[in-house]
């Protein structure tokens, strides 16, 4: 007995009632395009992986990216300013750690100077 209708794209199609081959058939197209969905996102994977630096070059390089950044500091400005201070008060030696490294890292006369 065979059956018809018509799918979302308006392709009719006929079907066998006993339909054990048509369901491997769809098991196989199925399987067909997972793999080859699964092939693309490895070769796009590895093409990262080849061109990772450039990739990253050209996002920090970003006109597009700066400019959103910019936007996004100068909506959250009071946010980032209030989140940062609160961290101040909240870690204060993990604060004057950061006040000596930045210290002897811009100090022209060298690291072991005493800024005399």
């Amino acid at each position: 007995m065979l059956i018809g209708y018509v799918n979302t794209v308006g392709e009719s199609f006929l079907h066998r009632k006993n339909h054990e081959s048509k369901s491997k058939d769809n098991f196989h197209q199925l399987f067909e395009i997972m793999n080859q969905n699964t092939q693309r996102k490895r070769q796009k994977r590895e093409w990262y992986h080849r061109n990772k630096e450039a990739v990253l070059e050209q996002q920090k390089n970003s006109k597009k990216k700066k400019k959103n950044q910019k936007e996004w500091y100068e909506k959250n400005k009071k946010l980032c300013i209030t989140r940062a201070k609160r961290w101040n008060e909240d870690n204060p030696s993990a604060r004057k750690l950061i006040m000596e490294r930045h210290k002897t890292k811009n100090n022209p006369k060298g690291v072991w100077s005493d800024g005399t």
